[in-house]
């Protein structure tokens, strides 16, 4: 039968976990290598009602982005939810690996397939990490368009309720942009210094608006949870390697929507 090791040896072909940022706890979190792998689901995030859902459809491993301990445990009193969901992976045997920077660093990971997404063109690496990989990822527009039309185009290219816009003007011209997946706040400033006309990341913070708003940039922030084309594009790969390895292993996309806030837009 399909091991886990075999499955994550190959993901560290197209996502070494050398790669992450630095600090970035990625790669196996719960379980063990050593584990037989029928059914594989991917997932962005790892909660309760994902880990409900695994059991359900009998998973054996789940393939997060975001990883399930951001943080060590400092204890193991089940009446915390956070440890109480380790306990219901333990029990049920379930093996958990998240691939995080790692994905957004690497060569047709999620920096680019969000360019894609996004339909940008001429795209570049932007944004360097510590390594001198590039975090994210910069291009142009197939036209030029204004802050308030680019701003519906992010929205309806990421599939999101709704975005912010953080402009100075709404005509402001927009053709060049920049973007770092998730929560890219520190890097805002690259943007200006590579001359991209905006800016796209999830998370921007009140006050750093009115710094982006001075600079003259461009922002449109989507949310965090625009991510989640981690899991539908990693789920295609997975299924193709399947195929070409004969794993005996089917893979499922998680159905279970882990954004936690709920967008009132009317």
């Amino acid at each position: 039968m399909t091991k886990v090791k075999e499955i994550v040896s190959r993901l560290q072909e197209d996502f070494p976990e050398d790669i992450a940022s630095k600090g970035d706890p990625v790669g196996l979190q719960i379980g063990s290598l050593n584990s037989e792998v029928h059914k594989v689901m991917t997932t962005l995030d790892v909660r309760p009602n994902v880990v409900d859902e695994a059991i359900e459809k009998g998973v054996d491993l789940i393939v997060s982005h975001h990883p399930l301990m951001f943080r060590p445990a400092r204890n193991l009193d089940f009446s915390d939810p956070q440890n109480a969901m380790y306990a219901k992976v333990i029990a049920s045997g379930i093996t958990v690996y998240s691939i995080h920077t790692n994905s957004d660093k690497a060569k047709d990971g999620s920096s680019d397939w969000q360019a894609e997404e996004l339909g940008l063109e001429s795209v570049q690496p932007f944004a360097l990490d510590e390594d001198g990989i590039a975090i994210g990822r910069k291009g142009e527009l197939p036209r030029t368009m204004t802050a308030l039309e680019f701003a519906r185009y992010v929205k309806n290219k990421m599939g999101v309720d709704m975005v912010r816009l953080i402009a100075a003007e709404e005509d402001m011209p927009v053709k060049s942009v920049a973007f770092v997946c998730g929560d890219g706040n520190k890097f805002w400033k690259q943007a200006l210094r590579d001359h991209c006309d905006a800016y796209i990341t999830g998370d921007v913070y009140y006050h750093t608006g009115h710094d982006m708003i001075s600079s003259g940039l461009v922002v449109v922030d989507p949310g965090h949870y625009t991510e989640k084309l981690f899991k539908y594009k990693l789920g295609e790969r997975l299924e193709k390697w399947a195929k070409e390895a004969g794993w005996q292993t089917s893979v499922v996309v998680s159905e279970v929507s882990t954004d936690p806030f709920n967008n009132i837009v009317g």
